[in-house]
């Protein structure tokens, strides 16, 4: 049988990012992530914004080692420069051009100006993704990497899908001998600890939001 195609859009806010230690090759491959096996992922755009002039070598090095289109975006004063605008702008722009549908947006950036662009984005019936900075705590580390499965367009859902992917993940998970005692305790700790954003309807047990932060 025939995989069908999966278009991925990866932006890169380099202002953001350069100075976070992380591996780019470890997040490519996590936005590959599906719990659909009959998918062909395509990278149909690879864009990094950001002041050329004030880049690491190192990190802009590995970039262009991914075949990431550079977009030079010197400041416009002191302190701002235009990458998060022009990310926005072409990730928009996508929806009109629609050649090839993207399906799957990642943004790379720790700027909370994002979930803007990501909120009209998943209006379209698109899936938008966060990198964002791992938790230190491993078990908030699991949480997210569940999280990254989760098929937004699929919620609302019920909160023990993540619980059960965990246990997937980490088949020593068991959320009663950690101390956070009760799951709903760690979805609680993960929004306080701003890692993420997530709403979900405590007398239903069922996820009605999810955005990573």
């Amino acid at each position: 049988m025939k995989k069908e195609n999966f278009y991925i859009a990866v932006y890169i806010d380099m202002e953001n990012v350069c100075g976070i230690d992380f591996s780019l090759e470890s997040i490519m491959k996590s936005c590959m992530k599906s719990e659909n096996d009959d998918f062909n992922f395509i990278f149909a755009i690879k864009a990094a914004y950001g002041n050329q002039s004030s880049m690491p070598k190192a990190f802009k090095k590995s970039v262009v080692e991914h075949n990431f289109n550079i977009i030079d975006t010197p400041h416009i004063s002191a302190q701002k420069n235009r990458a998060d605008l022009l990310m926005s702008l072409d990730a928009f722009e996508t929806l009109y051009l629609d050649t090839p549908r993207i399906d799957r947006y990642c943004f790379m950036t720790s700027d909370s100006d994002f979930t803007v662009i990501g909120d009209r984005l998943r209006k379209f019936g698109r899936e938008v993704w966060l990198a964002c900075r791992t938790a230190d705590n491993p078990i908030e580390s699991l949480f997210i990497e569940a999280l990254s499965y989760v098929n937004i367009n699929k919620l609302p859902m019920n909160v023990s899908v993540i619980n059960d992917r965990m246990k997937m993940l980490d088949p020593s998970f068991d959320v009663s001998k950690t101390p956070y005692r009760r799951f709903n305790n760690l979805v609680e700790a993960m929004q306080q600890n701003g890692h993420l954003k997530v709403e979900f309807d405590i007398r239903s047990n069922r996820v009605i939001e999810v955005n990573i932060t």
